[in-house]
């Protein structure tokens, strides 16, 4: 009998461990910083979110292999907006599958629009996608009452500077037949942003869909290419003056807003 446990036991021992479920709650937490009321009625608070040493999450534009966060704000009362403000995020893969946001701890700030002086019910659901070695989707919800005035949060005015840096440097844009829509080539003139550089193309019409963008530089110039889809319906239009273009790169960002034609 001793002999025949113990063949058990190596049986056990050798035999490949079973990958554990894991659990949201494990690898992502979410948190409300009040933050503080500004005199023109704007308040400004934030969400510490956490991740798990190895994990990762993504930015409000995640690139072609990420996961695009959603926020619905509706259960909100003694509010008109939140305007999530994201700080610079981290290119991670390959240029041909890249995706863009966070593989450590961040603060992402609000700018909440109140309806009046009064407190701000703050009610949201958000859902993120979290990744290692797999990925999972992760939804969130966050409860807090901000307060009338509040105080200065060093934390949350650190994320506010952390933002892609908003410039005047000249951008044209063509547009021209593509497969699917139009295709967009951006030429703008900005600075190198470190050695890996990804642009990224995004209009307020959630029903346009810019893919990313090839990217060629050649001293300040950067060309960036780009294929614009309407989804759902016929008929496509760009207006090049609200287009916003985010140039990330491991050193920096830097945002453009508009272009010529």
């Amino acid at each position: 009998m001793p002999r025949l446990l113990a063949i058990l036991v190596l049986l056990l021992l050798a035999a490949p461990l079973r990958a554990q479920p894991v659990a949201v709650s494990d690898v992502l937490s979410v948190e409300v910083l009040p933050g503080w009321r500004e005199a023109d009625g704007r308040h400004l608070a934030g969400l510490r979110v956490q991740l798990r040493p190895g994990w990762k999450t993504y930015w409000r534009n995640a690139g072609a292999t990420g996961i695009a966060p959603q926020m619905d704000w509706r259960g909100s009362r003694g509010l008109r907006s939140v305007t999530p403000l994201w700080p610079t995020p981290t290119l991670f893969g390959p240029a041909e599958a890249r995706s863009i946001g966070y593989t450590s701890d961040f603060v992402l700030p609000l700018e909440i629009v109140a309806t009046g002086p009064g407190p701000v019910q703050l009610r949201g659901i958000l859902d993120l996608g979290v990744c290692a070695d797999i990925c999972l989707p992760a939804r969130v919800t966050v409860r807090a009452q901000l307060p009338a005035a509040g105080r200065h949060d060093p934390v949350i005015a650190a994320a506010l500077a952390d933002r892609p840096r908003r410039v005047e440097a000249p951008a044209r844009c063509r547009l021209s037949p593509g497969a699917d829509g139009l295709t967009l080539t951006g030429d703008l003139d900005v600075a190198p942003q470190g050695r890996a550089e990804a642009v990224v193309f995004e209009l307020p019409d959630p029903s346009v869909w810019i893919t990313d963008a090839h990217v060629a530089r050649q001293g300040r110039r950067l060309e960036a290419r780009a294929e614009v889809i309407a989804r759902g319906r016929a008929g496509l239009s760009v207006d090049r003056s609200r287009l916003r273009i985010t140039v990330i790169g491991d050193r920096g960002a830097v945002e453009i807003f508009g272009c010529t034609g």
